[in-house]
């Protein structure tokens, strides 16, 4: 090592401490960066949320008449918590012609079965559940 490379490296920063000092500041960024990620995985999962615990599917559909039709749905979802369904009608070319949104009130009840009658445009030949969420 030439000799006055020691003098250089301590002007320009380059020495053993400083090293250390950069090595522990990558370190302590990496450990940062990877516990901002384990939170950013466990809050995007929904780990322990309300939403994890909501179900639905829909169980029949009856076509009543040109413009109307039914659509029999099952919601099961946390006691004491209101839930919204859109349901459907779609006709013979999967077009919906008819849609509305359920309201049903919180209840007492975890599994609740649920009658819809929609009223559509043109004939409807399928009635579905669309989506359910907690509102």
């Amino acid at each position: 090592m030439p000799a006055g490379s020691s003098v250089l490296a301590g002007r320009y920063g380059n020495t053993a401490s400083r090293r250390r000092f950069n090595r522990w500041v990558l370190i302590g960024l990496a450990v940062f960066i990877a516990l901002v990620m384990v939170a950013w995985a466990i809050w995007g999962s929904g780990l322990g949320s309300k939403a994890q615990s909501l179900q639905f599917t829909d169980t029949a559909n009856n076509p009543i008449d040109a413009s109307h039709i039914t659509v029999s749905f099952a919601v099961d979802a946390p006691a004491h918590t209101a839930v919204a369904c859109a349901v459907e009608a779609q006709n013979v070319d999967f077009t919906v012609v008819g849609y509305d949104v359920v309201h049903l009130p919180p209840s007492s009840q975890t599994h609740r079965v649920v009658t819809k009658s929609l009223i559509t445009y043109e004939r409807a030949v399928s009635g579905s559940l669309d989506k359910c969420w907690l509102s």
